[in-house]
């Protein structure tokens, strides 16, 4: 049970920021590969902003 909290505070505020920022919700018109090396690439965006914030 503590796990699915957790996974919903890490997880899901992730797919929000990537939604908000990334602009993901728009991803439905592409085709199968655009959007997964889109969402890959706001992915890494995302974990290079957070390292870059950290350090």
């Amino acid at each position: 049970m503590k796990v699915m909290r957790l996974r919903k505070i890490w997880a899901e505020g992730t797919f929000a920021v990537l939604k908000r920022e990334h602009k993901l919700n728009k991803i439905q018109n592409r085709d199968l590969q655009k959007a997964t090396e889109e969402c890959l690439l706001s992915a890494k965006a995302l974990n290079l902003k957070r390292l870059v914030k950290a350090v």
